[in-house]
């Protein structure tokens, strides 16, 4: 099965987990998985042993779907904040001109309609709220309330050039909007969520393949660090080597 059918194939359980279960990797997600596919490289060839133990064969055999799915959360994950850090990117050389010309069309429309009581309403009506979400839905309604009432704006010399440009913004900020968000359906998770979800539901196995490979194999050292974590091993050692340079 590809990545992609691992990660659906399984998603039930993920979203099974309680929030309390859920936490975020606790070291880069592709040295994990690396040390995971060794883990399972392993347990595979002791897979007697380990079961014999006690440990279900189930954490072995599942692996590389619990994997699959992990490499696919992380890759949705990267790819949804690669886009979201170049949304905000263009979001920032767009958002000077919008909210330059969000000003300029309230200002005009005020005027423009400040003898007619019901349209002076709506004007005001929309120009009510704040944030972007608000700025990108006005110059969406100025467009259309212009054109749908074009006489007081063509009365004071009014540029229609602009609402051009509204609703130019209007089309591109929206997009860049939900994409800065995040935007996703009502019923599915964030995607460093559902990231963090499958991260740990691959961890449940791999704490019991160690757990299970270091009661076994407890007198062979060399077996023994087959079922330990070479990164944390690194960073002890380091941790260890920087603290005998200060006391030397």
């Amino acid at each position: 099965m590809t990545n992609q059918e691992n990660y659906e194939s399984i998603k039930e359980n993920l979203l099974a987990k309680s929030e309390s279960e859920v936490s975020k990797p606790g070291m880069p997600v592709d040295t994990y998985i690396e040390e995971a596919e060794d883990k399972y490289y392993y347990a595979t060839q002791d897979k007697d042993k380990l079961v014999v133990a006690g440990l279900k064969e189930e954490y072995i055999t599942s692996l590389p779907v619990r994997i699959g799915a992990l490499r696919h959360a992380q890759s949705q994950w990267t790819k949804e904040s690669e886009n979201r850090t170049e949304a905000s990117k263009q979001w920032k050389l767009l958002s000077e001109d919008a909210l330059a010309l969000h000003r300029v069309l309230l200002h005009d429309f005020r005027f423009a309609y400040r003898n007619d009581a019901g349209k002076k309403k709506v004007v005001d009506k929309i120009a009510e709220g704040s944030g972007y979400g608000d700025l990108v839905q006005d110059f969406s309604d100025l467009d259309a309330f212009g054109k749908a009432n074009p006489e007081e704006l063509l009365a004071i010399g009014f540029d229609n050039t602009k609402l051009v440009m509204a609703l130019e913004f209007a089309n591109s900020l929206g997009p860049l909007l939900s994409a800065i968000n995040g935007e996703r359906d009502e019923n599915d998770k964030p995607s460093k969520e559902m990231r963090d979800r499958a991260y740990v539901y691959l961890k449940e196995a791999i704490d019991q393949i160690c757990e299970y490979g270091k009661y076994v194999f407890w007198e062979d050292e060399e077996r023994l660090e087959k079922y330990s974590s070479a990164y944390f091993r690194k960073l002890r050692e380091e941790r260890q080597e920087k603290e005998e340079s200060i006391t030397e």
